[in-house]
This record gives C-alpha cells, sequence and structure tokens, in this order.
C-alpha cells in the first residue's frame, strides 16, 4: 500500500475534506487518518473501502493515485514509478503501477548480497534481465549466475530465490499471471472489491469435497494472490476424478484425504474442514460438491463447529444499475422467514450479520430497509407490525426502518413522490431485509437472472466467513464471493484486536 497516504492526502485537498471533516464523515479516528496520510500508520482495507466511498472515487485512486481505466497503452516516467515494500536484499519499483487488472507485473530491481535468501514460490511465470552486476538465482534444485544482459525465465511456482553476488545488482523482473478478474468484472464497485482484496495478506481456505467448479475460482483467487493455501479435503480418488481440469497449483494445494465409505464420507469431510478453521491453518470454509445438511451441521455442531450465539444467514452484494452504491441483500437462501417463532431474535441477528459485512466493505452507518409490500403498519400483514418494532429499536452503528416498500428504500425519487421526508433509510438504504425467503429469492434471481448483476454471497455469523456458492453460481460469483470473504476475514480478525 505504498504512497496511499499521498495519494488520499491528494483527493481530501482535491475534494476540500480536512482530516476531522473525514474522521466524522468515516467515523475512523482522527489520529488514524493522520497517520494514514503520514505513512505512519498501516490501513486497514475497510479503512480505505469506507475513505474510497466518502470522498466518492475508487480503491484504485487510493492505492495507485490514478481512477480505474480500461486503456490499452499506459505510460510511466521514471518519477512516477511506485516503490514496493519487499523483504530484505531486496528494492522493488512497479514499471506499471497504473494499469489496472495486467497479467503482467514488470518491477526495477535492486537486489543485494544476502547469504540466506528467502525462498518464494507462486503461480504463474517469471523473467529476469540483467543490467549491472552478477546474480544467483535458484530454481528448483539448479542455481544459475547471470551476468549483465543474462536473461531467466522460469516457472514461479517452483521454490525460487536470488541475491547478487557481490554488491548492489540491477535487474528488471517481469512476474507472469494469466488472466486478472479485474477486467472481467463489469461494475465498478465488484472492481474495488477485487482490488481491495488483493491488497490484503494472503489467506487459506478450507475447501470440503473440492470440484472443477469451486477450485476453479479458487484457483483464479491464487492468481490475483489473494489465496495462498488451498486445503482440499476429500477421497485421494474423488479430488483426483472431480478436479482433474483444476489442479493447476500443486504448491499451493494441502490435501487432507478423508477415506470414509458412504454415509460416513461426507460428515467426516465436512467434519475435517471444519476443524482446520478450529485449528487455525485457515481463515474461511467453502462448500464443494457436498450435501447442504452435512456441512451446515458441521458448522453448527456445539462441540467442535465454529457457531457463535448469533445464527447463520446470507447476505447477497450487489452492484444495481443507476445506484453509486453495493445494495446487500438479507435473507434469500437460509432463513424461511426471520419472524417465524414470533419473535425478533431471528430478525435481529440477520440485521446485525449485514451490518457487519457492510461495514468490513467500506459502509460508514449502513442504512437497512425492512421491506414489505407496504409502508404503513398493518394487523393484516403481520410482518409490517414486527418491522415496526424493529425500527424502534435503539441501533448503535446503524439507522434501520420499517416496513419501507421496494422502490421507497432505494430511489429518492420515489420518495419525493409519495411524500415520505425525514426519513433516515428511505431512498437511501444499504441493507435489504426481506419478510419471507421467497421475495429474497425472487429478487435475487431476477437481478441476477434478469438483470445480470454481478453478485457475491456471504453465509454470517460464524465465527469466520462461509463461502456456501450453489452449483449453478459462474465462476465470477465465486470468485468475488471469495473475495468479499476475505475482506470479511481480515474485518473480523482486525476488529477483534481492536
Amino acid at each position: 500500500m505504498n504512497n496511499i497516504g499521498e495519494n488520499i492526502k491528494a483527493v481530501m485537498e482535491k475534494k476540500e475534506v480536512d482530516a476531522h471533516l473525514l474522521s466524522r464523515l468515516t467515523g475512523i479516528d482522527v489520529e488514524v487518518i493522520q497517520g494514514l496520510i503520514d505513512g505512519k500508520v498501516e490501513p486497514m482495507v475497510s479503512d480505505i473501502l469506507k475513505i474510497a466511498n466518502v470522498l466518492g472515487v475508487d480503491t484504485s485512486t487510493l492505492f495507485f493515485g490514478r481512477a480505474f481505466e480500461d486503456r490499452r497503452a499506459t505510460k510511466v516516467s521514471p518519477d512516477e514509478r511506485v516503490k514496493v515494500k519487499r523483504r530484505d536484499g531486496l528494492k522493488y519499483e512497479s514499471l506499471a503501477p497504473y494499469y489496472i487488472g495486467k497479467h503482467m507485473e514488470p518491477f526495477a530491481i535492486e537486489v543485494y548480497s544476502n547469504e540466506n535468501p528467502k525462498i518464494s514460490k507462486h503461480s504463474g511465470e517469471e523473467f529476469c534481465y540483467v543490467l549491472e552486476g552478477k546474480l544467483k538465482i535458484t530454481v528448483g534444485d539448479e542455481e544459475f549466475v547471470l551476468n549483465p544482459e543474462d536473461s531467466l525465465y522460469f516457472d514461479s511456482s517452483f521454490p525460487h530465490s536470488i541475491t547478487s553476488l557481490g554488491g548492489v545488482s540491477k535487474a528488471i523482473a517481469v512476474i507472469y499471471n494469466p488472466g486478472s478478474m479485474v477486467h472481467v468484472a463489469r461494475s465498478g464497485k465488484m472492481r474495488d472489491i477485487i482490488q481491495a482484496a488483493k491488497m490484503l495478506e494472503k489467506r487459506s481456505i478450507s475447501l470440503v469435497c473440492p470440484d472443477d467448479l469451486s477450485l476453479s475460482a479458487v484457483n483464479k483467487a491464487i492468481e490475483e494472490g489473494i489465496i495462498d493455501n488451498v486445503y482440499l479435503v476429500g477421497a485421494k480418488d474423488k479430488i483426483g476424478t472431480m478436479c482433474s481440469n483444476s489442479l493447476i497449483f500443486k504448491n499451493n494445494y494441502i490435501y487432507e484425504y478423508i477415506e470414509k465409505k458412504d454415509e460416513e464420507y461426507e460428515p467426516s469431510c465436512a467434519k475435517r474442514g471444519v476443524a482446520l478453521i478450529r485449528e487455525g491453518k485457515a481463515q474461511m470454509v467453502m462448500k464443494g460438491k457436498i450435501n447442504s445438511v452435512f456441512f451446515m451441521k458441521a458448522v453448527l455442531d456445539k462441540k467442535e463447529g465454529i457457531g457463535t450465539e448469533r445464527r447463520l444467514s446470507l447476505v447477497s452484494i450487489f452492484e444495481l444499475p443507476n445506484l453509486n452504491r453495493l445494495i446487500f441483500l438479507t435473507d434469500p437462501a437460509i432463513n424461511p422467514e426471520p419472524f417465524k417463532d414470533k419473535t425478533l431474535k431471528t430478525a435481529i441477528d440477520i440485521i446485525k450479520n449485514a451490518i457487519d459485512v457492510a461495514k468490513s466493505l467500506g459502509v460508514v452507518r449502513p442504512k437497512v430497509a425492512l421491506l414489505d409490500a407496504n409502508e404503513m403498519p398493518s394487523e393484516s400483514i403481520p410482518t409490517t407490525i414486527y418491522e415496526k418494532k424493529l425500527s424502534e429499536m435503539e441501533w448503535e452503528d446503524a439507522d434501520v426502518y420499517g416496513p419501507l416498500s421496494y422502490d421507497l428504500a432505494l430511489y429518492e425519487d420515489a420518495v419525493k413522490i409519495k411524500g415520505l421526508k425525514d426519513n433516515p433509510v428511505a431512498g437511501k438504504a444499504d441493507i435489504l431485509v426481506v419478510p419471507h425467503i421467497d421475495s429474497g429469492n425472487f429478487l435475487y434471481k431476477a437481478w441476477v437472472y434478469t438483470m445480470g448483476a454481478e453478485v457475491a454471497n456471504i453465509v454470517l455469523g460464524a465465527k469466520v466467513p462461509i463461502i456456501f456458492t450453489s452449483r449453478s453460481d459462474s465462476e465470477i460469483i465465486k470468485f468475488l464471493t471469495i473475495c468479499a470473504s476475505a475482506i470479511y476475514s481480515d474485518y473480523l480478525e482486525k476488529t477483534k484486536k481492536t
């Protein structure tokens, strides 16, 4: 996140916003804001998303100093290079910091002598061309000595290291990534989520009963530098058969073989996949080709699961046309209705889960609309009575109001036409809470299939985010879900420490 403080400062000056005002707008302490500007504080990704939302810029502007542009060519002069913080013995300058979603990452590097150079391995390929000095590059068991004008091209999934043989050496290094998902995503807010996830420390994931579709999405996250280790939980022969087209990053896979028979197989896989979370080996758990009942039973097991006091719920994250903000829809898939037991407990958990994920993705104070057919509470529609009670509660970190019709929740023109004044949520809702699972499911499918909206889905309420995608979900939906889950995972860890 090099130069991010300077980039924030430049946007603040352009928008005529000082540190105190930005602090009030984002809820971030003014000392933290000033520390970010001065380069003394390492920013949380969730805070960068908040600042980008409040200042009305995309995350690329804060990360790289330039807004996202789908450009054919980008020139970078020497004074525009971005220095990249790296390990001892190496200094990097990015030669193409502003071409977003690039497949190649070119660097100008200075290499120093190091008796014990750090060993690296990552997906893709790498190229090195020596300008000055002499380098020793080790790839696997082979050592290569490079003089000026020598070059080396190698598979970077093999363990490799680099050091200078006497003095300082200079070289051009290029890392190749075969495909970037930033350009695949069509909407700006989803590109922001991808960029933010790429800035995190790499996460590890537990994939239960992997198949080609689920592993393919995880592979994309490996390529983008979001995921490091992937624990593949299942039988050796089943993994080999189900993932025959996707086992391409051998150095990133850790096999957790389960060789149980028939009815014991899937429950045992789910139990081991969840145990990896409890052991601290993975920060996210993903459902592959496994019965949902077995998977969720392991998650919610009272002794060996990863449940919390909250009820699980699904939050679907959308960017919709003509709305310059993310919309969080809940719950379109898990809870049949938030008031089934005639109390507010389930609804409160659903709302709190949605508030948490919205805050992790940069929404400062989420506005929660409790959707129903009519904005007037009526005994003939019992859910409206419960929604009115929820809106009368004290909410510390969000504005909650209901009942609200769909148009009044999202569109300020509808609010003006119907004359609904001084409502903190109407026309500005970030979160939509549906009164029944069928209404949420209808909205979800209409947005995805009819409108072509992109979506990420996270199951919340457990100790870690649960990636619970459908077999019919596309690769981009699964990938965006991994990105959003990685950001939320980081948010959970950071907020627990503060």
